[in-house]
């Protein structure tokens, strides 16, 4: 950290121009000074997995490791998504996207999984979690989610839809804002249609959702360097996960977290508990 300064100090020798007047100089001031402020901030962790690929167990695994954790589609901060939907998908400003996270140690879910670029810059520090599945496996289980509506998940979702139209009325070109949220929920801007019945059991739908899935799982990996990002399988517990964020590890067993999956049925279960159900058997 003190090297990063150290080296941002220099950086500002060069930044300030004498020859420049003193308003031009201090803009230039106040730029440094909030790049300054972000590397020092405490943002830590980005969760690069899309929703239902675990970042609900993600959050709590972070949150023992000590790291105060934004999930985006759970505890309510679901109808906060729109400043950061507007940046992602419309013309919202970068700054209120960031702000959403100034507060956070860590954060995760739609649409966070595609801000890794901004956060990279933003935060020098920060690292990067790619949570692991199998696209057909994560494909079936976003099927089953929406088709057995469990634990009421179209309850939240209608609450989503009350704080978008919240969002939009009296705003100025209400109709292309409904686009851009639209674009928020279901990793729509894949090209899924989870929230169409016909939709998400046409193959074709089905084949365009998955190649997004797999474009993004290879970018992430392609853009983020490698010293900065973990691709995390879930059947490898703690060790992974504690060491690349230097932290302890914990001394429980790891976590399974899903608020929209029923008691433990494993037909009904997300992939992600079915996948620990058969790590348990493989270890007995």
């Amino acid at each position: 950290l003190f090297r990063s300064l150290w080296i941002k100090t220099l950086w500002a020798e060069q930044f300030l121009k004498p020859n420049l007047s003193v308003p031009d100089n201090m803009e230039r001031l106040i730029v440094l000074l909030h790049l300054l402020w972000q590397g020092c901030s405490g943002f830590e962790v980005l969760v690069v997995g899309p929703p239902r690929s675990g970042t609900q167990t993600m959050a709590t695994a972070l949150e023992t490791l000590g790291l105060k954790t934004y999930h985006s589609g759970s505890d309510g901060h679901l109808i906060e998504r729109p400043p950061l939907c507007n940046y992602i998908f419309g013309n919202g400003s970068l700054q209120a996207a960031l702000d959403m996270i100034k507060d956070w140690d860590a954060a995760a879910d739609e649409p966070f999984h595609l801000l890794y670029e901004e956060v990279m810059q933003a935060y020098p520090h920060s690292k990067f979690v790619l949570t692991h599945s199998e696209p057909e496996t994560w494909y079936d289980s976003y099927c089953r989610l929406i088709e057995e509506d469990v634990s009421g998940m179209f309850g939240e979702l209608r609450a989503h839809g009350a704080a978008i139209q919240s969002f939009l009325r009296g705003k100025p070109r209400a109709t292309e804002m409904r686009r851009v949220m639209e674009q928020c929920t279901a990793v729509k801007s894949w090209g899924c249609e989870f929230l169409d019945p016909v939709g998400r059991r046409d193959p074709e739908v089905k084949a365009r959702c998955l190649d997004s899935y797999s474009r993004h799982f290879a970018r992430v990996q392609e853009v983020i360097p490698a010293e900065r990002l973990l691709v995390f399988n879930f059947s490898d517990g703690w060790p992974p996960l504690a060491n690349f964020l230097n932290k302890t590890i914990p001394d429980v067993k790891f976590p399974y977290t899903d608020d929209f999956t029923s008691n433990g049925d494993p037909y009904t279960a997300s992939f992600l508990q079915q996948s620990f159900l058969v790590h348990d058997q493989m270890e007995l």
